[in-house]
């Protein structure tokens, strides 16, 4: 698609719909430079279909913004839309991203109340003892204490968790009770290769017996994406509220918890290093006992062979040694009968 429409002028943008709905599933659209220009010099004014030159601008300037008709403004923020597939703006999904999403992982506790009280409304109506019961459920009663509690023991997993792949500047945990938000947990890192370890690493993972189901978040500026009413207690929408309910955290946890993940990061990284020292030692060794044994067998080789021709050598001064003492021999000889003779 991209080298089809590449060869009428330059493309900025290319977007592929994601979406269900059938009004927009399989539906592309694409920005070009000037406002829709294209590339004719004799084109004076720079357009094409009265766009003017200012259209590019003006669509970059309301991205994601509510003047925005083409793509949701609130998955631009916070990466989540109550509509979700049906919404009849676009979901761009990054790919590639500091933050990523974790949907749906951390347990509220006033959904989990509601939970038990519609398991107990369930098993009053299977009572067999003949009374019918009242029919209600009664409220579960939210200990707010051992809910903060669980709060911080799952805030500090997740921290100590995702601060292997990388620092963390941000983990947010969402309190919302909406469908589409709730149990949302956002972490940004530093580095964007930090967030794809992360990914692959934790996407398919089990947390509390809940598969993780991790994807890139476009929210990268999370003060566009909080509920300013919910940080001053004034929210009028509670709990369903389209944007952002951030669970506080006391910020002296926060530090101590990137102390630890750092010191883990640095005692990981002088494990990785002694272990690569020690195999490039096992290699050096292995190398130099494979070296030593070929130049034992080729120093046993020579050293057979220079004996070999030492006892030659050997052999053949004795021979000489013997023909010189034979002749010494012969000559004392000779030199006896001469003076006999004489």
């Amino acid at each position: 698609m991209y080298e089809e429409l590449g060869k009428f002028g330059r493309i900025e943008a290319l977007n592929i719909c994601d979406n269900l709905g059938d009004h927009m599933i399989g539906m592309f659209s694409r920005y070009v430079p000037n406002g829709g220009g294209n590339d004719d010099p004799n084109n004076s004014s720079g357009n094409r279909g009265g766009g003017g030159r200012g259209g590019a601008i003006h669509l970059a300037r309301i991205h994601g913004t509510e003047e925005d008709r083409v793509n949701c403004p609130f998955f631009f923020k916070i990466g989540a839309c109550r509509h979700a597939d049906r919404c009849s703006r676009l979901h761009h999904r990054p790919a590639f991203s500091p933050t990523i999403l974790i949907k749906h992982i951390y347990r509220h506790p006033v959904r989990e109340a509601e939970l038990k009280a519609a398991e107990k409304l369930l098993l009053n109506k299977d009572k067999k003892d003949g009374s019918e019961g009242t029919g209600k459920s009664e409220d579960e009663k939210v200990d707010k204490k051992q809910a903060e509690e669980n709060f911080l023991c799952f805030f500090e997993d997740m921290y100590e968790e995702l601060g292997k792949f990388g620092r963390i500047e941000a983990l947010n945990i969402c309190d919302n009770l909406g469908d589409h938000m709730i149990g949302h947990v956002y972490a940004k890192f530093t580095d964007e290769e930090m967030a794809a370890d992360a990914l692959q690493i934790m996407n398919g993972r089990y947390y509390d017996g809940r598969k993780m189901e991790v994807e890139y978040s476009p929210v990268t500026d999370f003060r566009e994406a909080r509920c300013r009413d919910f940080d001053e207690h004034t929210c009028a929408r509670g709990g369903f509220c389209n944007f952002m309910h951030i669970k506080p955290v006391p910020i002296p946890l926060i530090r101590s918890l990137d102390e630890d993940c750092e010191m883990e990061r640095r005692r990981e990284i002088d494990r990785q290093r002694e272990r690569e020292s020690r195999s490039r030692k096992r290699e050096r060794r292995d190398g130099s006992s494979r070296r030593g044994g070929s130049s034992r067998s080729e120093r046993g080789s020579g050293g057979s062979s220079r004996r070999r021709r030492d006892r030659e050598v050997s052999s053949e001064h004795s021979s000489d040694e013997d023909n010189n003492y034979s002749d010494h021999e012969d000559g004392s000889k000779r030199r006896k009968r001469r003076s006999r003779s004489r």
